[in-house]
């Protein structure tokens, strides 16, 4: 049998690396809604748009299966990012 090509250590590396991506899109997802929540607030808008949630809820669950990860755990997140989103923008 070969030895594998990859260490333990680059593995861990590429993990690494996934989970800044993840933390900047992040940070980039909560300053846009920082500014929508500031523009409802201007315009005088509801901070709960219950049809645009489904629709990424959807979109979510759709672009799960292409990935091949739980629809359940990507809506786990999304409900979570979704209950974070809100808050922020209550306070913005």
């Amino acid at each position: 049998m070969d030895s594998p090509k990859l260490t333990i250590d680059d593995i861990r590396e590429a993990i690494d690396e996934a989970d800044k991506i993840l933390l900047k899109a992040l940070g980039a997802r909560y300053r846009a809604v920082r500014y929508l929540g500031q523009f409802k607030k201007l315009m005088k808008l509801p901070m709960a748009d219950t049809g645009r949630e489904r629709r990424i809820k959807e979109a979510w669950k759709k672009q799960a299966k292409k990935l091949e990860l739980s629809e359940e755990f990507a809506l786990l997140i999304l409900d979570f990012i979704l209950s974070e989103s809100k808050r922020i923008q209550k306070e913005a």
